[in-house]
């Protein structure tokens, strides 16, 4: 397995070539960039910003391993409203031609959601209509990922839907193509679940994962912590990732970055991300 760090682990307005730098000095192999509807990412950058990122994973050999982006939370692809789920196809196209033009083999996608448990404004959508639209939404963007060669990683999410693995495997399989897979994220189950028996039930689905812990106690947005710091058991996952086998990255997410030193933040997760790999090898959790 190999370190890799999520965009949003670096204050809003750090520099390419900042973030490679950076990601690099603390022995990260690969990153997980965030394009936004504008700024300075956005999601159909100027010609001169794909050439900068591609020259910069080429200097600095660091991979640019998934995109992802905060989008779906705004444009819902299981919304009842048309307008919404046809601007969230929109989001998954231009994702995927960036993807395209980066080399990046996928993206991640929030494939729906009933609510945004943090947004009370939010649309409240009927569980079985998720299911139903989230489904026709993806079948219809499906062709232009493959046509690309662009994996559309389904990420398990606070969306309050796919609250089983059993569940989300039998969604994810509904599709029929190697090109849906799992955006698996560690800290997300918590709640409801064993990190350790989602990855072995979706097993060889799981074409990327997210590493980050939770504090149940805390329960809330909060209890996102680093890796080793909350409630996952760490040796079970690491364990289960191996026997898939999972090869791939770990990406670190971590939001939102230290308020006073990111570089203490990307020491102390590639610390966390060395044990882990070592757990997943047959060590122990001291290091």
């Amino acid at each position: 397995m190999k370190k890799g760090i999520n965009q949003w682990a670096f204050p809003a307005g750090t520099t390419f070539r900042d973030i490679f730098a950076l990601a690099k000095k603390y022995g990260f192999q690969g990153l997980e960039l965030c394009p936004d509807e504008e700024g300075l990412f956005p999601l159909r950058p100027q010609k001169e910003v794909v050439q900068e990122l591609r020259s910069l994973s080429q200097d600095t050999g660091i991979t640019i391993r998934s995109l992802a982006t905060g989008l779906f939370w705004k444009y819902n692809l299981a919304s009842p409203d048309l307008s919404r789920r046809e601007k969230a196809k929109d989001v998954t196209k231009a994702l995927v031609d960036l993807a395209y033009e980066l080399s990046v083999p996928s993206v991640l996608i929030i494939p729906g959601y009933v609510h945004v448990p943090w947004d009370p404004s939010s649309e409240l959508v009927p569980y079985g209509d998720v299911l139903e639209r989230a489904k026709e939404s993806l079948e219809e963007v499906l062709p232009y990922a493959q046509s690309a060669g662009v994996t559309l990683a389904l990420e398990n999410v606070w969306n309050e839907c796919f609250l089983s693995p059993l569940e989300f495997a039998s969604f994810i399989d509904s599709f029929e193509s190697p090109f849906v897979r799992a955006h698996f994220d560690t800290g997300n189950v918590v709640l409801f679940g064993y990190p350790e028996h989602w990855v072995a039930t979706l097993g060889k689905r799981i074409a990327t994962v997210h590493v980050k812990d939770f504090k149940k106690a805390v329960g809330t947005l909060a209890g996102f912590c680093l890796p080793l710091e909350g409630d996952v058991h760490w040796p079970e996952v690491m364990q289960a990732l191996h026997n898939i086998p999972y090869n791939d990255y770990l990406i670190a997410e971590f939001i939102p970055p230290y308020r006073y030193s990111t570089e203490a933040l990307l020491a102390n997760l590639s610390c966390n991300l060395d044990i882990l790999i070592g757990l997943a090898r047959g060590g122990d959790a001291k290091g």
